[in-house]
């Protein structure tokens, strides 16, 4: 008796099967994201002084939004600049001693040997010259660096800065999105996944908006499966009043 029903059962199970891979209508469900998504972090060490955004606020790209104090690497830009100054000098005393010694050589006025020291001394003026001028590109990057500015026009979505607080290098100080274009994101099962290409259209309702959908088509299709062998979509959202990232919906394919 149980092996009728076994069979009876397995024949159902395949007959489920057939019916669903031959369904043209397939549902996934995902959330909305942003176009980009970034952590802005500080690389240097240094005391927040003054914030130019919170929270909810529209930036532009190249928007100081966070100063750091800089004084001290102020400081070290003037004495890496009176460096140069003075290997500058240094290098021009020895081009005109080597230039002595060279005229007094024509008469053999003067030794090889002191002529071998003189241009010695000249190569070691112009490495320590490049070495002033490297030591303040270096100092002018860390300046730069005491200004944190947004990489893109965005939205501040998390602020961590505070006027006062010493940021260690790697330490986040806000969370900023990208929202001038955004995409419905799922992960859609294995047996779907050969039935869905991008550029393909479909519609997605959006939960927060009841029953109104939007269409939208496949941008990326990434095939690499997860342990629970879905792999995620992503399609592109057309321009729509009251979508935002982090809302629930599902993507209806036909």
């Amino acid at each position: 008796m149980r092996l009728p029903l076994l069979i009876a059962a397995m024949l159902l199970a395949s007959w489920f099967e057939l019916l669903y891979a031959a369904s043209p209508t397939r549902i996934v469900t995902g959330d909305i994201v942003a176009n980009r998504s970034v952590t802005l972090a500080t690389r240097i060490m240094g005391r927040i002084t003054r914030i130019n955004a919170t929270e909810g606020e529209r930036i532009t790209g190249g928007q100081v939004i966070v100063e750091l104090d800089d004084t001290e690497y102020q400081a070290r830009l003037r004495i890496a600049q009176a460096t140069r100054e003075r290997a500058e000098a240094e290098l021009a005393h020895r081009e005109r001693k080597r230039k002595r010694l060279e005229t007094l050589a024509q008469n053999d006025n003067v030794s090889r040997e002191a002529i071998d020291e003189a241009i010695y001394a000249l190569e070691v003026a112009a490495a320590n010259l490049k070495a002033a001028q490297a030591e303040i590109e270096l100092i002018r990057s860390t300046l730069a660096e005491t200004r944190i500015k947004a990489p893109f026009d965005a939205i501040v979505t998390k602020k961590y800065a505070e006027i006062g607080l010493v940021t260690q290098p790697g330490q986040a100080l806000y969370e900023i999105q990208d929202q001038s274009k955004l995409k419905f994101r799922a992960r859609v099962k294995e047996r779907d996944l050969v039935h869905i290409k991008v550029n393909d259209a479909a519609r997605i309702t959006i939960t927060a908006l009841g029953d109104e959908s939007v269409e939208a088509s496949v941008i990326k299709v990434i095939p690499n499966g997860d342990d629970r062998h879905t792999f995620l979509i992503e399609l592109a959202l057309p321009d729509h009043p009251g979508l935002y990232p982090g809302m629930f919906g599902k993507a209806v394919f036909e």
